[in-house]
């Protein structure tokens, strides 16, 4: 079934469904740059608790804000020249820390809003131009692959940065990366970068009874997993050492991006609600069974296989596939995935205001946390019993007819 599905998207793959991938795997790849740049500067600095909340809600801050002006600027500008600015912000803010030294958290603080501003202001129409370019039937896989290349590209950056003398490589690399986006627009001339507005669409339009049904177990993921993370960095360090716990991120990423692939792909064939649904089942089950015995080492090489399959669906669900099904062609896609995204980065607000608290918590407070995870994750399935599918039944329905003619045909060949 993959391998089929990989030559058929292969051969109808074309220049503007190279150019969005691009897009998105160089931007996608760079935010994770600017977050691994930015904790390197903090500890330069000194990495203090009011410096991490300071530049980091700096960070996060400016993504939201500038997200929402830049879905509200693509009703009035061109598709092609908001990606030019945008690109050309990403390098600048690349070669910020040259200009301006990050010897305070004042100047630290610059540089990180600088960094959001200049993810965050294209993110919203790049998506949307992923969703005009791609179809029910090929959108989930190649969001899969997408993940996958921006994980590669983001692991190879980390190693980078580990074996750079200094941070100032760093920043020159990742400038140069960027850039490369810019180089699209020079030498390409695509095709559907724009798109007819077909009507004018409200932020409170979008806001629908199937847009909550998705939004509301996406947001309490988001605010589970925000806590959850903070108190297992200091329980797992605590408890198994920095070792382990750096294994276990490692492990996380990789799987992760690499479950992806398949994860598109399934959720393509089978639809997207079915496998959202799975993912919030195995993850409720792995954090009951490591809040039985939070000190027994298997059950957390169990829980980091699940949790970084669980990431990668709901990274590929959340991030690129329900928001473009649910957003009709030509109705402004840029505010659905403005809203949708709301609860990752909301979030990770969340996640550095806690950090300072989680660490107080005592180790006993294990069971009771993992428990309550457990229970959070199994209610966010209620709302998902009342979604709709956004995969068209049509499609699922002629797959599966395909499926059955292609085992009848190999079964008629055996028998000749």
């Amino acid at each position: 079934m993959f391998r089929k599905y990989f030559l058929r998207e292969a051969k109808s793959a074309n220049r503007d469904s190279l150019a969005f991938s691009f897009l998105l795997i160089n931007a996608l790849s760079w935010f994770f740059m600017t977050s691994n740049i930015l904790n390197t500067l903090l500890t330069d600095l000194g990495g203090a608790f009011s410096q991490t909340i300071i530049v980091m809600l700096s960070y996060y801050f400016a993504i939201v804000c500038s997200s929402l002006f830049g879905a509200l600027l693509s009703s009035r500008m061109q598709r092609r020249s908001l990606f030019s600015w945008w690109t050309v912000f990403g390098i600048v803010a690349s070669l910020l820390p040259f200009l301006v030294v990050a010897d305070s958290v004042e100047a630290l603080a610059i540089i990180s809003f600088w960094f959001g501003f200049s993810f965050g202001f294209g993110m919203p129409s790049c998506l949307a131009y992923f969703a005009d370019g791609t179809t029910f039937e090929n959108r989930g896989g190649l969001a899969g692959l997408i993940f996958f290349l921006t994980g590669g590209s983001a692991f190879v950056f980390t190693v980078f940065n580990l074996l750079a003398d200094s941070s100032s490589s760093a920043l020159l690399y990742m400038a140069i990366w960027r850039g490369l986006s810019l180089s699209i627009f020079r030498l390409t001339h695509l095709q559907t970068i724009e798109v007819k507005r077909s009507e004018h669409t409200s932020f409170r339009l979008i806001v629908s009874r199937p847009f909550l049904f998705y939004f509301i177990p996406y947001l309490m993921f988001s605010l589970v997993d925000s806590f959850e993370k903070t108190y297992l960095r200091f329980y797992i360090q605590a408890s198994f050492g920095s070792g382990f716990f750096e294994f276990n991120q490692l492990a996380e990423t990789m799987i992760g991006a690499i479950s992806a692939i398949v994860i598109g792909i399934v959720a393509d064939f089978v639809g997207r609600k079915r496998v959202i649904v799975y993912g919030f089942v195995s993850l409720g089950l792995a954090y009951a069974m490591v809040g039985l015995s939070p000190l027994m080492g298997t059950l957390w090489y169990f829980y980091t296989v699940i949790d970084g399959i669980a990431w990668g669906i709901f990274f590929v669900m959340f991030t690129f596939l329900i928001w473009g099904d649910l957003s009709p062609p030509g109705s402004f896609r840029e505010r659905f995935y403005v809203l949708g995204s709301m609860p990752f980065f909301f979030s990770k607000i969340v996640e550095v205001i806690l950090l300072p608290y989680t660490q107080e918590l005592p180790q006993e407070s294990a069971y009771a946390a993992f428990s309550l995870a457990a229970f959070f994750l199994f209610l966010a399935v209620v709302p998902l019993m009342y979604a709709p599918e956004t995969l068209p039944e049509k499609q699922m329905r002629e797959r599966e007819l395909k499926g059955y003619v292609e085992k009848a045909k190999k079964i008629a060949e055996k028998r000749t």
